[in-house]
């Protein structure tokens, strides 16, 4: 049987180091999400786990999202007054938790 050879050198789990420019007030919030799940998890969270759930978390919710809500989250982000109820990221991490 012939072997098969690839080109392509194989990625574990497919990942990339990329380099991103994240707002500050954003920042912070990943970093408070981040404390949060270290805190009550007692478990390694890193930054770019972080990232990757709630981008994973924003995909799954597009078809949830309207026209309007894009504009409002591309004017917070393009304005700098970006603004979070910190129930809501308490919630978010509660349920993080919880699953």
């Amino acid at each position: 049987m012939p072997s098969v050879h690839k080109n392509k050198q194989e990625v574990p789990n497919h990942k990339r180091k990329r380099s991103i420019t994240i707002n500050t007030i954003l920042e912070e919030k990943l970093r408070e999400i981040q404390s949060q799940l270290i805190g009550s998890t007692k478990t390694s969270w890193s930054l770019s786990m972080i990232v990757n759930v709630l981008i994973t978390s924003g995909l799954l919710a597009l078809d949830k999202l309207s026209r309007e809500d894009f504009h409002k989250i591309k004017y917070f982000i393009e304005s700098d007054k970006v603004a979070f109820d910190n129930k809501a990221i308490r919630d978010y991490v509660v349920q993080i938790i919880k699953d």
